[in-house]
């Protein structure tokens, strides 16, 4: 028999010998291995969504970021001017050797199916140029591409919209109508005939172009669209280019910030936008390489991704940290064999080879059980995290990573072992009497097991932060009411006498108290537009503007009206170019009260109504409509007599009836839209399900902290009673008692506990004021932190107890005769 195989007979006796060790260190690893796929899985999603396509060192998308109130600006767009902006670059003789618009717009769709059934569903149609085919590597699985872009009836299915529309992905030469509305240039509606002529894999929910059809510029209503969208200042689509051979995109970006800087300011552009100097708007050409990291979206990408790998990089730390106490404990229990070992002739060589086989043999099991618990946890995974994992868990290449990762385990493990076993003298070992691990190692061990703690202690107080914020940005005072509303999206085609139709459908139905129509759900903030208003005293201020809301509104959402009144069908309102203020925007606007506004001429921007006086005709409580990071803003909003698209809201005494009926009703009219009616706090609460995602994550690493660290405890607490055992005996025969003994052992622990909390609780503070940095509503966390710190050591404390009491338990049953014997 070979020396390797008796290394690994060793190495499972060893495992049989204590299983219940055995399973807490394979567990804790498997989490870390299983937390360490997923993570991979995230990474590669996130940072590389549209794998590799040709030439993709020259390959540049172009965002941009416009001025806010007050001189701020937005994060990076990825929705830019394309159509002007491309025409811009071309006219200037940029350095493109490619390049595609992509304008998106949802229309609903009509097909028979291979039954002869017909079928409706609502697609998400991207119009691009023919070369999006090269720039991001659109292969078919069936069909022309090129075909489906250059003529006017052709389109690109995407194989789960072909299955929607007609119930199979052999789509090729089938043909299917969408429904379109009359456009703003006069281009009359009507529905519109596609072939497919290919058909294309459903692309990554996380790429740069995500779409259910994808059609060219040559069809009537198409070109139409291309028009419309032919105007600075306002983003409505993407750019993507291949650079000319020696271009940069530094040379891009120049040329297309020179093309923007020669643009006049649109109508209505508040002065204030321009405070502290500037430009109205900023545009780049950024790497397709760096869209990840530092394109549009990437502040909240990076504290996800970077709250992911410290989650992974501390569990996993945790697990192996775990190995080595637990591991180091046996190591001490096993002096006699590694006593005769050593006098057998085995050298520092031998032992480490043997505990190197010994630790992969339980890396290799947990790498096992870590691939099982990733593949069984991805749709947990996604359901807690609400985004779905597009590239696989379980491949090749996480197959490559646990053996790596295993193997690393080994090799970091082997090496304190390996120490501990150099100490062991033979004659001692084999004569009965045992061999400390040295004080050095003793000390490096509880380093570790400080360190567990004190990850611990970071996760649970940043866990706390992150929730509470989350809670406070939730619930914050708005000026509105929320409780036992609903509220539903209309598509957008949706015209003014179908919505007033459903409305008045609506406020039949006999728990409804009110109902109404208007842009968005107040709060939600998808209307951020804003104009420059003039009070009579000459005062110009910038009012945030966007929406425009039909009768009943105020009531449905119970906002306060202190001064004015409206009529009930709002034809007067909009005779006369009426607005209604709330109070902070009547005193911004230099009325002495509110009833002072009510009746007065505002001078109004440009960009409404072409600049004509309005009158405000009402005044309301402040609401607010920013959200929790945004600091509040005054506001004006519109009355109008009817709109189309849009949301409907309802104000109900019974809102879980009520969101079922508006549900039904709503799709009954609009069968493809496939529309649902929500609560209007779940809405709003999708403002802030990025923090409430991150506490979530926070949360669960801090659990899993936890867990490990009380296992550590428990190692530690096993060494603490080994290496004692003859003390503590001695001390209850000269009549020590269990109060004694018990602070014997917890001073050892409560040192640990605290040393850890001491380091570890004012980082965790500090983390959790970075977070709470970037907030206006924030929660009254203070600088220390107090109640936080508190809660945090107060769970570690209890881990503590708990993790100690059974070793506790073990050195008050030990019996002076075995004790002594050693």
């Amino acid at each position: 028999m070979t020396q390797m195989s008796l290394r690994w007979r060793g190495a499972w006796r060893q495992l049989r010998a204590e299983p219940g060790p055995a399973v807490l260190v394979i567990a804790g690893l498997a989490l870390g291995l299983a937390l360490a796929l997923l993570t991979a899985s995230f990474l590669q999603d996130a940072l590389w969504p549209d794998g590799d396509p040709p030439q993709h060192d020259r390959l540049v998308a172009f965002e941009w970021r416009v001025r806010g109130p007050g001189g701020s600006t937005t994060e990076w767009l990825g929705s830019v001017p394309a159509v002007p902006l491309l025409a811009a670059l071309r006219d200037s003789g940029a350095p493109l050797a490619a390049s595609s618009r992509v304008l998106y717009t949802q229309l609903p769709a009509g097909a028979a199916s291979a039954t002869g059934a017909r079928r409706s569903t609502r697609l998400e149609i991207a119009l691009a140029d023919a070369d999006v085919q090269t720039l991001l590597d659109l292969q078919p699985l069936a069909g022309d591409l090129a075909a489906a872009l250059s003529t006017p009836e052709g389109t690109a299915l995407t194989a789960q919209a072909a299955e929607r529309l007609f119930g199979t992905t052999q789509a090729l030469g089938r043909t299917f109508t969408v429904a379109l509305p009359p456009m703003p240039d006069g281009t009359p509606g009507g529905r519109f005939a596609l072939t497919v002529k290919a058909v294309l894999p459903t692309p990554n929910p996380h790429g740069s172009l995500v779409f259910d059809a994808i059609s060219g510029f040559h069809s009537p209503p198409a070109k139409a669209y291309l028009k419309l969208s032919d105007s600075w200042f306002q983003g409505n689509g993407r750019l993507f280019a291949r650079m000319a051979p020696g271009a940069t995109a530094a040379q891009l970006s120049a040329l297309a910030q020179q093309a923007l800087d020669r643009q006049p300011l649109p109508p209505g552009f508040p002065s204030d936008f321009l405070k502290g100097g500037g430009k109205p708007a900023y545009i780049r050409a950024l790497p397709a390489a760096d869209i990840g990291l530092h394109g549009a979206g990437s502040p909240y990408r990076r504290r996800w991704l970077g709250g992911l790998v410290a989650a992974t990089a501390g569990v996993l730390a945790l697990g192996v940290i775990n190995f080595i106490n637990l591991w180091s404990v046996r190591t001490l229990k096993r002096q006699r064999e590694i006593g005769l070992r050593k006098s057998l002739g085995a050298g520092g060589p031998q032992l480490a080879r043997q505990f190197f086989v010994e630790a992969l043999a339980v890396a290799g099991l947990a790498g096992a059980a870590g691939l099982l618990l990733a593949w069984w946890a991805t749709p947990v995974a996604e359901a807690l995290m609400q985004r779905s994992f597009h590239a696989p868990v379980i491949s090749a290449g996480a197959v490559a990573l646990t053996a790596g990762l295993c193997v690393a385990i080994a090799a970091i493990s082997t090496l304190p072992l390996t120490s501990i076993a150099l100490r062991v003298r033979p004659a001692e070992s084999l004569a009965g009497r045992s061999h400390s691990e040295g004080a050095a190692s003793r000390w490096l061990r509880r380093l570790m097991t400080t360190l567990q703690f004190g990850a611990a202690a970071v996760f649970a107080t940043l866990a706390f932060t992150v929730l509470w914020q989350a809670q406070i940005a939730g619930s914050m005072t708005r000026g509105f009411d929320v409780q036992d509303r609903v509220a539903i999206d209309l598509p957008w085609e949706v015209q003014p006498a179908q919505v007033n139709t459903l409305l008045a459908a609506v406020r039949r139905w006999p728990e409804v108290i009110s109902a109404s129509a208007a842009d968005d759900v107040p709060g939600r903030d998808f209307s951020s537009w804003y104009g420059e208003f003039t009070g009579p005293g000459g005062r110009s201020v910038s009012l945030r503007t966007g929406v425009d809301f039909m009768p009943g509104y105020l009531q449905t959402y119970g906002m306060r009206v202190v001064a004015g009144r409206l009529s009930a069908d709002h034809v007067a309102e909009v005779a006369q170019r009426a607005m209604v203020l709330d109070v902070s925007a009547a005193r911004a606007l230099g009325f002495a009260s509110p009833e002072a506004a009510v009746g007065q001429v505002l001078g109004a921007p440009d960009n409404i109504d072409g600049g004509k006086p309005i009158t405000v005709v009402a005044v309301i409580a402040d609401i607010r409509l920013e959200g929790p990071r945004s600091a509040p803003q005054p506001h004006g909003i519109r009355p109008v007599a009817e709109r189309g698209g849009g949301v409907i809201a309802v104000h109900s005494r019974d809102p879980r009836a009520t969101a079922q009926k508006l549900t039904a009703l709503v799709r009954q009219q609009f069968p493809d839209a496939d529309a649902q009616a929500l609560p209007v706090r779940d809405m709003l609460l999708q403002k802030v399900v990025d923090d409430q995602r991150l506490g979530r994550l926070i949360a669960i690493a801090g659990l899993m902290a936890l867990g490990l660290a009380a296992v550590g405890i428990y190692a530690l607490a096993a060494y603490t009673l080994r290496r004692r055992e003859r003390e503590i005996v001695l001390r209850k025969l000269h009549g020590a008692g269990a109060g004694a003994v018990a602070g014997l052992l917890l001073r050892e622990f409560a040192g640990v506990l605290a040393v850890a909390c001491v380091v570890a609780l004012p980082v965790g503070a500090w983390l959790s004021q970075r977070h709470l940095a970037d907030f206006v509503e924030r929660a009254p966390v203070g600088p220390g932190s107090l109640w936080v710190l508190l809660a945090s050591f107060a769970l570690l404390a209890a881990v503590t107890a708990v993790a100690v009491a059974r070793h506790l338990h073990a050195a008050l049953a030990l019996r002076p005769l075995q004790a002594l014997r050693g």
